[in-house]
């Protein structure tokens, strides 16, 4: 009886984990063929990596977009460009003293910017043991920058002269061999058609060869150097 009830009683329990086994694996089987919205421990990498060629493209892009408006701005920059204009200019300007006066001018064509004209100096000069008198003519060549405000800057070169100078005891000496050099500078404002110019000038020469009727050789050259301020008007076409 004892061995009767023991058999019926294990038979059951077989009978049940057969059927919790199928149970299990059936819940198992369902739950592998279901989708989940848990996002893996590493991301899709290509989608990492489109997105990244996508972020890299639009910032290419964005950069040349930015290069090419930074060289269309240089560019019109580099294009602006002054008009082009004609000025006639007449400057001088004098210095006195109690020994010594002296004066010059100068007359100019600028056209574009690049310029030419001619300066003449001229100075006179009385000491007790002689007196000199001079004038140097000289060709100028100058650069002109700004437009209505204008700052031009030029070179002369001496390529005539003439030189007298008397002695104490009356004995003149005579030379136009000159050389020599100068620069100048001079500030214009336009009004109109007109232009108020202000301008320096500096001039270092020299003679050579001093001639005289007398045998005796006192002078053998003669050197010297001057500055002056200038004012002027101008004419602009």
């Amino acid at each position: 009886m004892f061995y009767l009830k023991f058999g019926i009683v294990l038979f059951t329990l077989l009978i049940l984990s057969n059927n919790f086994s199928f149970v299990f694996a059936q819940s198992m089987y369902d739950f592998k063929g279901k989708d989940t919205n848990i996002s893996p421990l590493y991301p899709n990498t290509n989608s990492n990596r489109s997105s990244s060629n996508r972020s890299s493209s639009n910032r290419s892009s964005s950069n040349r977009s930015s290069s090419n408006r930074s060289s269309s701005i240089s560019e019109d920059y580099q294009n602006i460009k002054y008009p082009s204009k004609i000025r006639f200019r007449y400057l001088t300007g004098t210095y006195s003293s109690d020994f010594q006066e002296a004066t010059s001018s100068i007359s100019s064509i600028i056209w574009d910017g690049v310029g030419i004209g001619q300066s003449v100096f001229k100075n006179k000069t009385s000491h007790p043991d002689k007196s000199v008198e001079l004038e140097n003519t000289m060709i100028d060549l100058s650069y002109t920058f700004g437009d209505e405000y204008t700052l031009t800057l030029g070179s002369s070169a001496i390529y005539s002269g003439k030189f007298i100078g008397t002695t104490s005891d009356s004995q003149k000496y005579n030379s136009t061999n000159v050389f020599g050099y100068g620069h100048f500078s001079i500030f214009g404002v336009e009004y109109g058609i007109f232009e108020i110019l202000l301008g320096y000038q500096y001039i270092k020469y020299a003679y050579l060869d001093l001639e005289s009727e007398s045998t005796a050789i006192y002078w053998s050259s003669f050197n010297d150097s001057g500055n002056l301020y200038l004012a002027g008007i101008g004419i602009v076409f």
